[in-house]
């Protein structure tokens, strides 16, 4: 592992894929995480709140926007949090939570529901099952990126205590280095388990880089020609954004490897973009370590579906080209 600092894993936390038995008890501590900004949010509170108090303790209800992990410290114990919104509010919601052994249930109020699986009706016909731990349950691999300074040991691996991050992240879908404008080619170094190598992988030039985890291989990640892959699946993919090269192919390699990026050559506006949300700017010579978090993201699906029934519904995957 590098010199930098370890996030510890609490107890509780289980392997990625794993399933918990997920139990709750009878009235469990719910928090509610809310996006007031959409406006189909407090409408529906409305209504739902009355009947979630004859079932449940609502332990707190924040608006999504005041959630940080620093936020997190301060709320009460709960043992389930409902996350109301889209795919998004619920990717900054499992970032924020990710320190929490806290199982989040995601209410779709967006538009695709990949991630968010239920609606406010669903979750009342499914109740039951849902504190009686008779929904599937899943846990995600999360990403941690830590962005080094120019100058810092080469792969942190020459004996020298490697300095402060200038910035760190986790990320639940993926970690992007995009080349940004003037859209200049730029030229990343990619290093995979380099203290076991002690070499580099390979040296491109492109418009970028993506590392996914599972649950973000159906994001950016498909729509740059990587793979799918499965959720249960203890792995990280990496996939060149349009790179100089016709046999830099997409891989999937096992998450607990350490990636290493050097950026050799960067524009004013290259950016690394955390699960499209969270932005740093970066300049060249700067390296970025990606490995696998400590902790996961516990996710209770909606057992009206599977994660293939979703992906062929809501992705179209595998869908036949159709007669206009």
């Amino acid at each position: 592992m590098s010199d930098a600092p370890n996030h510890p894993k609490p107890p509780g936390s289980n392997p990625p894929g794993s399933k918990t038995p997920g139990r709750l008890p009878q009235r469990p501590r719910v928090l509610i995480l809310a996006n007031r900004s959409k406006e189909q949010v407090p409408k529906a509170l409305k209504g739902f709140e009355p009947w979630l108090k004859e079932r449940a303790e609502i332990v707190a209800q924040v608006d999504t926007a005041e959630m940080s992990r620093e936020f997190v410290k301060t709320l009460p114990a709960a043992d389930l949090a409902l996350v109301l919104g889209g795919d998004g509010t619920f990717l900054s919601q499992a970032r924020a939570m990710i320190d929490l052994d806290v199982p989040l249930l995601g209410i779709n109020f967006g538009k695709l529901g990949f991630l968010a699986e239920f609606t406010i009706d669903s979750v009342k016909s499914h109740w039951d099952d849902v504190i009686g731990g008779l929904c599937r349950t899943s846990e995600r691999v999360v990403l941690d990126v830590k962005v080094y300074p120019a100058g810092s040991p080469h792969w942190g691996d020459n004996g020298e205590a490697m300095p402060d991050p200038v910035f760190w992240a986790v990320a639940m879908n993926d970690a992007v280095v995009t080349a940004g404008p003037p859209y200049r080619m730029v030229e990343i170094e990619l290093a995979i388990e380099p203290k076991q190598s002690h070499t580099s992988a390979t040296r491109f030039a492109g418009d970028g880089v993506i590392i996914s985890t599972p649950s973000g291989s159906t994001a950016y990640n498909m729509a740059a020609g990587g793979p799918i892959v499965s959720p249960g699946v203890d792995a990280l993919t990496i996939t060149p954004i349009c790179p100089q090269s016709l046999s830099f192919r997409p891989i999937v390699l096992n998450a607990r490897y350490e990636v290493w990026l050097a950026l050799h050559t960067a524009n004013p506006g290259t950016t690394l973009v955390i699960d499209g949300q969270e932005s740093f700017n970066l300049q060249a010579g700067q390296q970025i370590l990606v490995t696998r978090y400590a902790n996961t993201v516990r996710l209770i699906h909606n057992p009206d579906y599977s994660y293939w029934t979703m992906l062929a519904h809501k992705m179209h995957w595998a869908a036949r080209p159709r007669r206009d």
